[in-house]
């Protein structure tokens, strides 16, 4: 396993995955360090959830739930060996590789069909990359092929403007389920974008950010069995909206649940004392 290079880069938006709720302290610290003893050559680290345990003091529940969610959450993409708790290739989606014949790509662990068969983000073309590989070319070929790709490559179009209702109520929803559980939600992207599709198909003239509010309160606040089974989830809400727009939706009374049920030995003793109230009654 190569890590030659005494530094370990790391993508400053991590940081940001751990202020929104899409990675725990714990699942930060453990992405930390499973790229820290990952092959800088192929970007995947031989592990599993006992060795993640061992080294960062965790319970092996807690690690293995770890790993779970961060493959779930498209940072990492396992490899298990069924019937078997050894080590095993554990790809890590993006890492930089900085050793051997894929130095400076990034390894596309999701779209890698095995660690024998792996897959990178190509790296962006160099000039400067083409002299240290001894290509030749002369100044002039240089300057013509860069301003044909110029050309050729389309202008990128502006990035749409964030809907000014999205990071409000994104965190009011995250905050107010935090309260209702005690604990934050683990919302992955297709909350995120369940969101961002539903205020891009709503104009706020619409579905104004006090409306959506009071709805998600209703969601909430749903006591209904199946409604209650979804967990809470952005993605559901995002989905069901208008479910909620009469209020929240609450449990059917049960049957009967006026009346107190009574034990086999209660209607026993009760069939007894009749048994004996019959016999006092009777005439001698």
């Amino acid at each position: 396993m190569s890590r030659q290079n005494g530094f370990l880069q790391l993508r400053r938006g991590l940081w940001e995955h751990l202020r929104d709720g899409r990675m725990s302290i714990t699942e930060t610290l453990a992405f930390i360090y499973i790229c820290s003893e990952a092959d800088t050559r192929t970007g995947i680290w031989k592990g599993s959830a006992s060795a993640l345990s061992g080294e960062l003091g965790v319970p092996d529940r807690t690690a293995r739930d770890v790993l779970e969610r961060m493959e779930r959450g498209g940072y990492i993409r396992r490899f298990p060996v069924p019937g078997r708790h050894a080590c095993y290739p554990i790809l890590i989606h993006k890492f930089l590789i900085t050793d051997g014949e894929h130095n400076g790509e990034h390894l596309n662990a999701i779209d890698s069909k095995s660690p024998g068969d792996l897959m990178y983000f190509a790296r962006e073309h160099d000039v400067e990359g083409d002299v240290e590989h001894g290509v030749e070319h002369s100044a002039a070929q240089k300057k013509k092929r860069i301003k044909k790709e110029t050309e050729e490559k389309p202008a990128a179009k502006p990035a749409p403007p964030a809907d000014p209702r999205f990071q409000p109520f994104f965190q009011f929803a995250y905050e107010s389920f935090a309260r209702k559980h005690s604990r934050k939600p683990i919302w992955q992207g297709k909350d995120r974008n369940g969101l961002k599709n539903l205020l891009r198909n709503q104009s706020a003239e619409v579905l104004p950010a006090e409306r959506l509010q009071t709805l998600w309160r209703n969601f909430l606040s749903s006591t209904e069995a199946f409604t209650a089974k979804q967990g809470d989830s952005l993605a559901y809400f995002c989905s069901n909206l208008d479910k909620f727009s009469d209020g929240p939706i609450m449990a059917a009374p049960q049957k009967g649940a006026n009346h107190e049920k009574r034990s086999v030995g209660d209607k026993m003793r009760a069939t007894l004392a009749a048994y004996r109230t019959a016999e006092q009654d009777r005439p001698n």
